[in-house]
């Protein structure tokens, strides 16, 4: 069996870990790195498309990855953009149900979750990495970003 190739998303957000410091995290009193209980932590990843791409991989993710996430019972992204303006094309956010410790895996549960249920939408693993490529060579630059937002009364 051949090693899937994972979504482009993903990929971005685990490079996207890679560069995330610490700096505007809050010192507990322990001297530990927290941002409280009440933090909901995010991955924002920003796609820009190769001339002419852009529609054919709106649609790949909307009647394929979509349903994919839907059949494998994972939330998808929590808001999708589609810019006017501006430098990008579109842009995902995505709830790190995990916390930080979702951006840990190489090969995440619900990344197997999803691609098994791509590859079964597809008619084979075949199919499924063509239909990846395809969307893979349709980005021409993408960028990722992790954060987090509070939800207790305190929230800013």
């Amino acid at each position: 069996m051949k090693t899937p190739r994972w979504p482009v998303l993903a990929a971005i957000v685990a490079v996207g870990a890679m560069m995330v410091g610490t700096s505007s995290a809050q010192d507990a009193e322990d001297g530990a790195m927290t941002q409280g209980e009440d933090a909901v932590y995010i991955s924002v990843t920003h796609m820009k498309f190769k001339p002419g791409k852009r529609e054919r991989a709106m649609q790949i993710v909307a009647e394929h990855f979509r349903p994919a996430s839907e059949a494998a019972g994972l939330p998808g992204a929590m808001l999708a953009i589609h810019y006017q303006t501006g430098k990008w094309d579109a842009a995902w956010v995505w709830v790190l149900e995990g916390g930080m410790a979702d951006l840990e895996w190489y090969r995440s549960p619900n990344n197997i979750k999803w691609w098994n249920a791509l590859v079964e939408r597809e008619g084979g693993e075949e199919a499924a990495e063509a239909l990846m490529s395809e969307f893979q060579g349709s980005v021409a630059e993408s960028y990722s970003e992790v954060g987090h937002y509070h939800t207790g009364e305190e929230a800013e």
